[in-house]
Parts: C-alpha cells; sequence; structure tokens
C-alpha cells in the first residue's frame, strides 16, 4: 500500500481510465443530461489513486465543475454532483480509498462562504458504503415513472403555451430557484445544455412566467431515430400550482411524442414530492423499478485532512 498515492487526474490518464474501468466491477457512472464526454471528467474536479510501481491507477472519483447558479440565494451552497467512480480495491480498502479521494477533491475547491453540496445518486451498494464512509447521508430518493399509451386526454388550457427561447433561459433559472431547493435545481448553464437537443415549453400567464417544461427524443439508431422521449424537467412556480398548468404542460408534452409515433415516455421524482407522483400516476404513469437512493454532504470550508492507505 505504501506505493500509492493520489493526484488530479490529466487528460493523458484516459487510456488508463479506460482500462481501469475495464477491469473493475466497482464502477459508477452518471451523466443527467447524456452529453458527458470522457474528458470532461478528467478537466474538472477529480482525483486518482495511483500505484508508482505498476504505473496503473487503483481508484478514481470525479465531480462535476464548479458552475454556481447566479439566481440561486446567497445563502444556498454550490451543489456538485458526483459523475464517475472506479475503484480495483473491494471492501475497507476501498471505502477508505474512496474516503481520501474525496478529501483530494475538495481541495480542488475554492473557498466560498455558501459552502458546497456535494450529492450522488446511486443504488450500489459498495458505493453506497463509501459514501456513508466519506460522510454523506441519504436525504431522499428519486422514484423512476414510465408511460406506455398513446393515448392523451383533453385537459384545461389555463396558460399560453410557446417554445423557450434563449431570452428566457435566466427567468426560467429564476422560476427553478423559486420551485426547487438547491439540490435539484437548474441555472442557465443546465437549461442551455438542454436546449440543443430538447424541446423546452414556457407557460405564460398575463405575460407572467408560470412554467416550464423539458423534452428530450432518446436516440436508439433505428430509421425512426428514437422510440421513446424523456420528461426532462416539469417546474410550475408556486404561485401559479394547483392552477392545472403542470398538467397543461406535461399533456402538450404527450401529445408531441405522440405525432412523433413516440409511445414510451419516462420521467422521474423525489420521492417525498407526493403532489407531483398523483399528477404523473393520474396520467398513466407508473412506477419503473425501485427508487434510487440520494445522498449528499454539506462542507461548508476546505478540510486539510489527510488519510494513510
Amino acid at each position: 500500500m505504501e506505493s500509492l498515492s493520489i493526484r488530479q487526474g490529466r487528460l493523458e490518464d484516459l487510456p488508463e481510465l479506460r482500462r481501469l474501468y475495464a477491469s473493475c466491477s466497482r464502477s459508477y457512472y452518471y451523466d443527467d443530461f447524456g452529453d458527458t464526454e470522457e474528458p470532461e471528467l478528467l478537466s474538472g474536479v477529480n482525483a486518482v489513486l495511483e500505484d508508482h510501481q505498476s504505473e496503473r491507477l487503483r481508484g478514481f472519483i470525479s465531480f462535476d465543475g464548479i458552475n454556481r447558479s447566479e439566481v440561486l440565494p446567497v445563502s444556498a451552497p454550490t451543489k456538485v454532483s458526483l459523475r464517475a467512480a472506479a475503484f480495483k480495491s473491494a471492501g475497507a480498502a476501498a471505502r477508505l480509498q474512496f474516503r481520501a479521494l474525496f478529501e483530494h477533491a475538495q481541495e480542488q475547491l475554492p473557498p466560498q462562504s455558501q459552502g458546497y453540496l456535494f450529492c450522488a445518486l446511486t443504488e450500489q451498494g459498495w458505493l453506497r458504503a463509501s459514501l456513508e464512509e466519506a460522510g454523506f447521508e441519504f436525504c431522499d430518493s428519486v422514484r423512476l415513472y414510465e408511460r406506455r399509451s398513446f393515448q392523451v386526454e383533453n385537459v384545461q388550457q389555463p396558460a399560453v403555451l410557446r417554445p423557450i427561447q434563449p431570452s428566457d433561459l435566466l427567468q426560467l433559472a429564476e422560476l427553478d430557484a423559486a420551485t426547487f431547493q438547491p439540490l435539484w435545481h437548474m441555472g442557465t448553464i443546465e437549461l442551455k445544455s438542454l436546449l440543443r437537443d430538447s424541446r423546452l415549453e414556457i407557460a405564460k400567464i398575463a405575460q407572467e412566467t408560470a412554467g416550464y417544461s423539458v423534452l428530450r427524443l432518446n436516440s436508439d439508431g433505428s430509421p425512426q431515430g428514437f422510440n421513446s422521449a424523456q420528461v426532462v424537467r416539469l417546474a410550475v412556480h408556486p404561485r401559479f400550482q394547483t392552477r392545472g398548468i403542470g398538467r397543461q404542460l406535461l399533456v402538450s408534452s404527450l401529445r408531441y411524442t405522440h405525432k412523433l409515433g413516440v409511445d414510451r415516455v419516462f420521467l422521474n421524482t423525489q420521492e417525498s414530492n407526493a403532489s407531483s407522483q398523483k399528477l404523473y400516476e393520474s396520467l398513466q404513469f407508473r412506477n419503473r423499478g425501485r427508487p434510487i437512493p440520494v445522498f449528499v454532504k454539506r462542507v461548508n470550508r476546505r478540510l486539510a485532512q489527510f488519510f494513510t492507505l
């Protein structure tokens, strides 16, 4: 174990990182927008565990780059999501190594008064144990839903719907900050990324922004090009909730998929969000699989702790 050391990963580590992923069973990769490329995992906040004798990587973790949303309240922490992890070791050794790499990754973050909210979404037992070793705590679960039907009901139209333009993104980010906790918030950077390849629709009531939806078609390589869709976002400002705007936006997305011949639509929501679950289930969405646990750790300042491997 004395030959192991921790450092920040570099782009030239990419071939060795691929080998690590191909040769170990304890690996994790999460990409909620579907467009993260491998080099990005090594250009952001990350740490690798290197064996000097063999010049091989024995462990790796990667987090989001730090892009704090400009519309979050001053007191809100900056979210940092776990994107990838892989370890050759098992059991207690892997948990200790994960903790050491996590502490090293923290040192790459600039100090800020709001602190950071690290989060990870996983159902893998080895990763859950490693997160708990590093001080993460369970906070909620994500429930997955699927709808298989072309039938779409008629609903009331309380709002005027139109496609979202780039000039709308700041308003949408502000609405998102008012609607969701920092853990689930989307800022202008995330929304701009979605605007490239998704259908975004805004709901207006008397010139006020009341809500919005994001729908992405999933490519499958078929002649049609896609066989399912994902409702990536459905948000209604708290002042306009209970008026049927969320149902209107969701039905609009379903009708769009119907016109394209897509009958499989997926979405997810927090286990704690009972009102959203009620809406989805009323429109024939059904639970798909087990809820996926979400773990978080609030870090209020940079830590300078070192662990012996």
